[in-house]
């Protein structure tokens, strides 16, 4: 009896201290600068940051980011195409990709066991995007202010399996094609 109370509690402590708050909103840390980003959590408590890595460079191919905890990284897989992105974090490298050559208003987002596909509701106004499949509940980031994209609002009604890397990969593409490079 003792040892079921004990494997009861630790599984209940594990799984309070596993639970990954959702995703609520991403904003410009600077009103003049898309380099660093904060990211809102429906927990007030744990909030994080996108960043670019080489700020200095103007290096816009690598990105660092970390909630909570959990940190990673954001590659442009191939110097010279933007349409392949690479995040690495925890144990996990989930890739990015254009679905079709020269449309970067849909991507294929996998992480290896799931794939989904971001796309903007708009073809020429990157304001309001959402992911198709349902299978794992729903995920749309629209701006919170019409087309200012230094905010924005993030639906994140996803599926407790789908890691937080998975979704900071599908947060990175909306940021990344909606906003300026300066």
């Amino acid at each position: 009896m003792r040892v079921c109370l004990f494997l009861l509690s630790f599984l209940m402590m594990y799984s309070v201290v596993n639970a990954q708050s959702e995703l609520y909103g991403l904003s410009t840390e600077w009103d003049d600068s898309f380099k660093e980003w904060i990211i809102y959590t429906d927990d007030e408590d744990v909030e994080g940051e996108l960043e670019l890595r080489w700020s200095t460079r103007d290096n816009w191919r690598e990105w660092d980011y970390r909630i909570d905890e959990e940190t990673g990284s954001i590659k442009q897989k191939w110097e010279n195409d933007p349409s392949q992105w690479e995040v690495r974090g925890g144990t996990e490298i989930i890739t990015m990709r254009t679905k079709w050559s020269n449309d970067f208003t849909e991507w294929r987002i996998s992480n290896g066991s799931q794939t989904f596909t971001l796309v903007s509701k708009y073809r020429t106004q990157l304001t309001e995007w959402s992911i198709k499949e349902k299978d794992y509940g729903h995920f749309q980031m629209y701006t919170t202010y019409d087309l200012d994209t230094r905010d924005w609002d993030i639906l994140d009604e996803m599926s407790e399996e789908i890691s937080i890397h998975t979704k900071m990969a599908i947060v990175f593409i909306v940021m990344y094609q909606s906003t300026p490079k300066f």
